[in-house]
């Protein structure tokens, strides 16, 4: 009688925390890398796969020629063309490589510029990448919360 008072006891306060944790606590953050286009507040993301020198393993595996494939330390290797829909927020932070000094005043600095303006990263993608839409050659990194775009962030090893 004692062991089955305990267990429910137990059971009971497993419950109650479990009710106490809120839906976003549950939710994880997602990170995915791709290819994006951005029309109004909808980014389309095509995932790709970064395969580095250190993946022994995967290049063996695509049959890559680490000379011939991977010329600058990285193969992006995208096999399907699928374009996954999230939702672009007021709160979505962009992190680029403002190169052209769209945003950032100071030459010798690293360039990092972060904005939660959406029109700025636009602005951004327009003047540094000549294709339309552009940067489709360029992978970019991004955190996606219940279908909602956390952050994109351009990382300057990957742009052309």
């Amino acid at each position: 009688m004692k062991k089955r008072t305990i267990i429910l006891l137990v059971m009971a306060y497993v419950l109650v925390l479990a009710g106490c944790t809120s839906q976003e606590e549950q939710t994880e953050t997602e990170s995915l890398v791709g290819y994006i286009v951005i029309e109004d507040n909808t980014l389309y993301l095509d995932r790709v796969e970064i395969v580095t020198i250190e993946d022994i393993d995967r290049i063996a595996e695509l049959e890559l020629n680490q000379n011939e494939d991977l010329p600058n330390g990285y193969y992006i290797y995208n096999p399907d063309i699928e374009k996954e829909e999230y939702e672009l927020t007021d709160k979505t932070l962009y992190t680029f490589i403002d190169s052209d000094l769209l945003f950032i005043n100071d030459k010798d600095s690293d360039r990092s510029y972060t904005t939660t303006k959406k029109e700025e990263f636009i602005q951004h993608l327009e003047t540094s990448y000549s294709d339309e839409p552009p940067a489709q050659r360029v992978p970019f990194f991004i955190e996606v919360k219940d279908g909602e775009v956390i952050s994109i962030t351009e990382k300057l090893e990957f742009t052309i």
